[in-house]
């Protein structure tokens, strides 16, 4: 049986991959990625960073524009195909394991799409969702990243552009490690 300080280190030898995506609605389907960012952890510190904007395919919906602030000529004069920027994204996740907050009812659902249209290799990275572990850690009046990392005392600045997402998760993901952890003594 693995004791606490050996969870611990495997933790701390283990890497994961914190991701968000910003997009231009919520059907992987019908619409489109615009911002990918992710960030790479390994003994709780930041290894390597990823973030790339996507040409979009379709108009961006207004309400859609006014979360994220991206609008389609930027993202035009900015952005890459959005063939390519999956690729490097896959590319820099590799075997990592996954964490986003709702990435398995939202991000991940996007990616896997993407993935599959362009026919690329499925991806098998095990998923750690932030929204989940906060659910099952933490008595909240809601689980919204915003809301989590106030309640471990962080500011959540910039909301709803990746990297700044991306960002304060890997911060809450870490606290609800050690949470985790903790409990499991």
């Amino acid at each position: 049986m693995l004791t606490m300080t050996d969870k611990y280190q495997k933790f701390l030898t283990t890497e994961f991959t914190i991701f968000d995506v910003e997009t231009s609605g919520l059907n992987p389907e019908k619409d489109d990625i615009l911002e990918i960012a992710a960030v790479k952890l390994k003994g709780g510190e930041i290894i390597d960073r990823f973030e790339r904007l996507a040409q979009p395919t379709r108009p961006i919906p207004p309400e859609a524009e006014k979360i994220h602030g991206l609008n389609e000529i930027y993202l035009l004069v900015n952005g890459q195909n959005i063939n390519l920027v999956i690729k490097q994204f896959l590319d820099f996740v590799g075997g990592s394991i996954i964490a986003g907050h709702n990435i398995r009812s939202f991000d991940w659902l996007f990616i896997m799409y993407y993935a599959q249209r362009f026919n690329l290799p499925k991806p098998e990275n095990k998923l750690i969702d932030t929204l989940e572990l906060s659910r099952q850690l933490l008595t909240l009046p809601n689980n919204t990243l915003t809301s989590v990392a106030g309640y471990f005392g962080f500011t959540h600045q910039d909301a709803h552009r990746a990297m700044s997402d991306v960002e304060m998760n890997a911060k809450v993901f870490l606290k609800l490690m050690d949470l985790l952890l903790k409990q499991e003594k």
